[in-house]
């Protein structure tokens, strides 16, 4: 229900209403135009994107932009880190990579694609089996555990090969020679990627002509993947902007290309044959950002990233910290930017149990200094506090912070209240659960739960509380957060003038009519209902005892008042109520039906000196305005 505005000139009109018909429409004046009350939401104030370990891409195009070389910006975001070359200096020549493209299908289509202008058929074998597929055809693949292929040329007749063991390969040169050109190639129908080297961005097709397919049965279905030199590869990756080159970060292109190349030979070392499912399918890596995004020749405009990957043939990152089964060479990861500094990554992941020299946090001012324009260098994101209770166990969100950071500076635990119940949990669970682009953020949580009190379940008059919330006659007793009602806590008399002005919004008045209530928080309210005709003294004319308990009597007398009872006076309710100076006020508020008593079943007693509980004037307040018609 919405809360209610009663003039004082709607006041009078309710007691003559009320006065000839108790449950009659009572028509109520509009709204306030008060200002709506905050939302209630969790803002988030964030920079940076990633998880922040290792190179800050904007920070290392921002280095370009200043004049630092390649070797400066890797060794400044890898500490103490060298280049190494692989098959030189110790390090061992690369293997060729095998990368995941689809996982876990059932069915797919292949399209034999042109590279070169020569029109070279591709071969598709399984063990000593093979056909010659020429360009233009598509291989349709279904199957699990096994699978069957259909082969469809641009002319003639089609090729059925029953269903078999599913450990199908397709070649078209010899991808081991460096210096070999591809002349084919293949794209997977239906499969686009987001090009975004481009301005607009734009979708193109998955498209792959360097290295040799393998098509095999995997752990959930069929998983296709590409098998290719580790430069070749790194042609194919799509995880910096081309265009960078252009404005100043050529030697951001090569410190990609040395990080996206020690990353990809550091896990093939680390997960071994392909076919172990180590990477989720017969691979070394996946082609998404889960690893690292692998294009194949899908993308165009990469003139400065086929450079860039040129000028750093074999470079990756080296430190004597490395583990052994790396050869010594760094998985580079890296992310976007930070919010200034990158992670220490024993701090953010727990894979990480002790400090690594070469992830340690490092200055990245540059990534959100202005050098260069990173639309990630501030954000904001709203997020629902109801969701995030839900998923943390609590009733709402009532506040919300952060209470340890890392040494980047970026939020490590977070603590959560709904007033309580406290949890506390990591900055990476809110950014991964809700989405959030990094855990470099503050938090603060705007607005109160709406008509939400977390310490009335169970409660009999739960249902009223949340009646006279939405009416706006409560806001909770915790203020600010005010996510408590304190059901059983007698309401006082501050507080009942409080509820009846808020019902009735009477007009506001110079008098001061008590001597008592100066400095309470509830003076306002009181001389409001006193100007209006609504006076229960305590002791004298001039005292009104804001800080007393209620007690059921005065109860009774401040609704007779305030709703203009007028009918059922001498109907004698109650047997306990005779000595009552308010027994004409009980009888009125009985006969209204506001009351039925205080001892069910028989409810022949009303408890007069009873204090009353701020759950049960819940229910008074609730019943009285359902019976008026509000």
């Amino acid at each position: 229900m919405s809360s209610v505005t009663v003039s004082a000139r709607h006041l009078r009109s309710l007691r003559a209403v009320l006065a000839a018909a108790l449950v009659a429409t009572l028509l109520v004046a509009a709204p306030g135009t008060a200002a709506a009350e905050q939302e209630h939401e969790l803002v988030v104030t964030g920079s940076g994107w990633g998880h922040g370990v290792g190179m800050s891409q904007y920070g290392a195009y921002a280095m370009s932009t200043t004049g630092s070389s390649v070797a400066e910006i890797l060794e400044h975001y890898y500490t103490g880190s060298s280049l190494g070359t692989l098959g030189l200096g110790g390090l061992p020549a690369a293997a060729p990579l095998w990368v995941n493209l689809e996982r876990d299908f059932s069915s797919l289509t292949l399209r034999v694609i042109d590279i070169s202008g020569t029109t070279t058929p591709v071969t598709l074998s399984r063990g000593a089996e093979s056909w010659m597929v020429e360009v233009g055809s598509t291989i349709d693949i279904a199957g699990s555990s096994t699978c069957a292929l259909t082969i469809t040329p641009p002319v003639g007749d089609v090729v059925e090969i029953p269903s078999g063991v599913c450990e199908f390969d397709i070649s078209w040169y010899d991808f081991t020679d460096p210096g070999a050109a591809p002349p084919s190639g293949i794209a997977i129908e239906g499969c686009t990627n987001t090009d975004w080297n481009v301005v607009p961005t734009t979708q193109r097709e998955c498209r792959y002509a360097r290295g040799m397919v393998h098509l095999r049965s995997g752990s959930g279905g069929l998983d296709l993947s590409v098998e290719l030199l580790i430069d070749d590869y790194i042609y194919g990756i799509s995880e910096m902007p081309y265009y960078w080159g252009d404005t100043g970060g050529m030697e951001a292109l090569k410190a990609q290309a040395i990080a996206a190349r020690s990353y990809a030979h550091q896990l093939q070392l680390v997960r071994g044959d392909p076919a172990a499912n180590s990477c989720g399918g017969w691979c070394h890596v996946r082609d998404t950002t889960w690893d690292q995004r692998y294009v194949g020749t899908g993308h165009g405009a990469a003139t400065n990233w086929v450079a860039a990957t040129n000028a750093t043939k074999g470079q990756v990152i080296t430190h004597p910290a490395a583990p052994a089964e790396g050869n010594g060479v760094v998985r580079g990861y890296y992310s976007s930017s930070s919010g200034g500094a990158t992670e220490s990554a024993h701090e953010v992941w727990s894979t990480f149990t002790t400090p690594r020299p070469y992830f340690t946090s490092a200055d990245d001012s540059w990534a959100v200094d202005g050098t260069v324009t990173n639309t990630n260098a501030s954000w904001t994101a709203s997020l629902d506090p109801e969701s995030v209770a839900d998923a943390l166990g609590l009733e709402t969100i009532a506040e919300a912070s952060v209470i340890a950071r890392n040494t980047s500076g970026s939020a490590k635990t977070l603590e959560f209240t709904d007033g309580v119940t406290t949890v506390t949990t990591t900055a990476s669970w809110l950014r991964t659960t809700f989405g959030l682009k990094s855990i470099y953020f503050d938090l603060q949580v705007l607005g109160t739960p709406p008509g939400f009190f977390v310490d009335i379940a169970g409660n009999v008059h739960h249902d009223q509380i949340h009646d006279i919330h939405a009416r706006g006659i409560t806001r909770g007793c915790n203020p600010p957060l005010n996510t408590m009602y304190c059901p059983e806590r007698s309401i006082s008399k501050g507080e009942l003038a409080a509820f009846l002005n808020r019902a009735f919004d009477f007009p506001s008045t110079s008098q001061d009519f008590y001597t008592d209530d100066t400095g309470s928080i509830f003076e306002d309210d009181i001389n409001r209902i006193a100007a209006a005709g609504v006076v229960v003294t305590c002791g004298g004319a001039k005292l009104y005892c804001p800080a007393k308990p209620v007690l059921r009597e005065e109860m009774a007398s401040f609704l007779a008042q305030a709703f203009g009872y007028t009918k059922g006076a001498n109907i004698d309710a109650f047997i306990d109520d005779n000595s009552s100076q308010y027994e004409t006020a009980i009888n009125l508020i009985a006969h209204v039906g506001v009351t039925k008593g205080c001892n069910p079943p028989a409810n022949d007693e009303f408890c007069p000196k009873r204090e009353v509980r701020r759950d049960e004037m819940a229910s008074f307040f609730d019943r009285a305005l359902d019976l008026a018609g509000v």
